[in-house]
């Protein structure tokens, strides 16, 4: 079942049963002629407009999070890829976190104003990052 949806065209969240504070969707899929997906719900009642906004939001959340409230320990889910044919971690949209990033083995390890993160890539390119300094 859907949740009831808050704030269309921006960061779209929903209220838990049972909890008092509100918590953000995951990102948003727009597949042309079905609909707009979401990881937990499934099909969601969002615009691709909104799915857009909602994306770029969450996108930018992530990225200020990391600068601001990651603490030794703490971390975050972001993609591997290439840019300019080195290594570059990004978020879901392809928003850039990193391109200070160095790739030994199965580890990888990327530097953002002045903290260093440490994942482990096993079969796809998505990783776990953890701030370890």
């Amino acid at each position: 079942m859907e949740p009831t949806l808050f704030h269309r065209g921006s960061l779209i969240t929903f209220q838990p049963k049972g909890s008092d504070k509100e918590q953000c969707l995951g990102y948003l899929m727009h597949f042309r002629g079905h609909g707009v997906y979401e990881p937990t719900f499934g099909k969601v009642d969002v615009t691709p407009s909104e799915a857009d906004a909602h994306n770029a939001a969450l996108s930018g959340a992530e990225i200020q999070g990391l600068d601001g409230n990651c603490r030794i320990g703490m971390g975050g889910a972001f993609h591997i890829g290439a840019s300019s044919g080195r290594p570059a971690i990004r978020t879901f949209t392809g928003a850039v976190v990193a391109e200070d990033v160095a790739v030994k083995g199965g580890s990888v390890t990327f530097h953002r104003r002045g903290m260093t993160f440490k994942g482990r890539k096993r079969n796809d390119d998505l990783l776990f990052f953890e701030r370890v300094a």
